[in-house]
């Protein structure tokens, strides 16, 4: 136990403290939608076009993947970790007046 404590002692974390980032509901809404988006793009290419090309054997369709898997990863899902926070909100139509 006594070793336990004297090896937590000497970790040490490099790094910053950054501030929380704050969204508005339409940041929210946006996220959103795009992750909707996206689903239904994904679900095209990979049911149809993917297929179209002769499957996954095809260097198109595992440059779709690799893009696909890109945008995922960067984007957090599209802040997926925020996803109930922003389901919250009723900004679904978002943008200048009507």
């Amino acid at each position: 136990m006594n070793s336990l404590k004297m090896q937590l002692a000497v970790i040490s974390i490099d790094g910053e403290v950054l501030r929380d980032a704050v969204l508005s509901s339409e940041d929210m809404a946006r996220m959103n939608e795009a992750r909707a988006a996206f689903k239904d793009l994904r679900s095209i290419l990979l049911a149809q076009v993917v297929p179209a090309l002769g499957g996954w054997s095809h260097p198109l369709a595992t440059e779709i993947e690799r893009h696909i898997e890109m945008v995922t990863f960067g984007s957090r899902n599209f802040l997926w970790p925020h996803r109930h926070t922003g389901a919250a909100h009723d900004a679904i139509d978002v943008g200048g007046s009507q």
